[in-house]
C-alpha cells in the first residue's frame, strides 16, 4: 500500500515537473513572440515615417516642377501675345495615381485650353512645355522643330522667333527649324532654302 502510494506520489511529482517544464518554454516562446512582435511595431513605426518623409519630398518636388514648368511657359506666352494666358500646370491623385492637369488661366478663371484659347496660344504653349522638360534633364543640346509658330497669326510670329533666339542663348541649345514661313526664321543665325532637295543658294533668304 505504501509502496503504491509512493509511486503515485513519484508519477505526480514528474508530471509536475513536466508541466514546469512546458510552462517554461511556454514563457520563453511568449518572450521571444514579445520582442519579435516590439520590433515588428518599431520597425512599422519606421516605415511609417519613411513613407511621410517621402511622399513630403514628392509633394515639394512637384511643387518645383509645377512653378517652374508654369513660370517657363507663361512667360514664353507672355513674349509672344500682347494679353496672354497664365499657364497653370498642377498635378492632383486620382485613382489613387498623380495625374498633372494643364490649364490656362487669365482674370483668375481657369479653362481647358483646348476649350479656351486658339490655335496660336496651344502652339506656343506646346513649344514651352518641350523646353521646360528639356531643362528639367537635359540631354543633347539640339532641338529640331517641325514648322512651329505655324498658328500664330503673322504679325506675332517674328516675336515667336525672336523668343527662340533668346531661348537659344540662354539655355545654350541649338533649334533647327523646318518652316516655309520666312516670319519664324527671322531671328535665325543661318537661313537655307530648300528647293527640289537641294540647297538654292540664290535665295535671298540663304544666310551665312
Amino acid at each position: 500500500m505504501i509502496g503504491d502510494n509512493m509511486a503515485t506520489i513519484q508519477e505526480l511529482r514528474k508530471r509536475l515537473d513536466q508541466s514546469k517544464a512546458s510552462r517554461q518554454a511556454v514563457i520563453v516562446l511568449l518572450e521571444k513572440k514579445e520582442k519579435e512582435l516590439e520590433t515588428t511595431e518599431q520597425e512599422l513605426l519606421r516605415l511609417e515615417k519613411a513613407r511621410k518623409i517621402t511622399q513630403l519630398v514628392a509633394k515639394e518636388t512637384q511643387k518645383k516642377i509645377e512653378y517652374h514648368i508654369s513660370n517657363l511657359v507663361s512667360r514664353a506666352l507672355a513674349s509672344v501675345f500682347p494679353d496672354p494666358y497664365e499657364f497653370v500646370l498642377r498635378f492632383e491623385e486620382r485613382r489613387n495615381k498623380i495625374e498633372a492637369d494643364l490649364l490656362f488661366k487669365k482674370n483668375g478663371k481657369e479653362a481647358d485650353p483646348e476649350s479656351t484659347a486658339g490655335g496660336g496660344a496651344l502652339d506656343i504653349a506646346s513649344f514651352a512645355l518641350r523646353i521646360a522638360v528639356w531643362s528639367i534633364k537635359p540631354t543633347r543640346n539640339i532641338m529640331i522643330l517641325d514648322e512651329p509658330g505655324k498658328y500664330l497669326s503673322r504679325d506675332l510670329q517674328p516675336k515667336f522667333s525672336e523668343m527662340i533666339k533668346q531661348l537659344s542663348t540662354g539655355l545654350k541649345l541649338q533649334f533647327l527649324i523646318v518652316s516655309h514661313i520666312i516670319e519664324v526664321t527671322k531671328a535665325a543665325d543661318r537661313i537655307f532654302e530648300v528647293k527640289g532637295g537641294t540647297i538654292w543658294q540664290g535665295s535671298p533668304f540663304v544666310g551665312n
